[in-house]
């Protein structure tokens, strides 16, 4: 699996400082993400992305820049 690079399409959480309209938030809508990564990890909570994996035989099975999308923000994977 980790050598499987994908791209998850997600909507994303946010903050805006500003001040705004209360009547204005029901039309907030999430922010829409692609993230490409290797695919390391898939479980009922959601998915894990390595940005790398190394190569050397020494440190098999291990990679770097973990990031963890939940599985509810998820809209699709698109594996490349």
């Amino acid at each position: 699996m980790a050598d499987k690079i994908v791209i998850v399409h997600w909507g994303d959480a946010f903050i805006d400082c500003d001040d705004f309209d209360i009547k204005d938030a029901k039309d907030t809508r999430p922010v829409r993400r692609r993230t490409v990564g290797f695919l390391v990890a898939k479980n009922q909570h959601g998915v894990t992305l390595a940005t790398d994996l190394y190569s050397d035989p020494a440190e098999k099975g291990q990679a770097s820049a973990k990031m963890f999308i939940p599985k509810g923000m998820v809209e699709r994977i698109e594996e490349r």
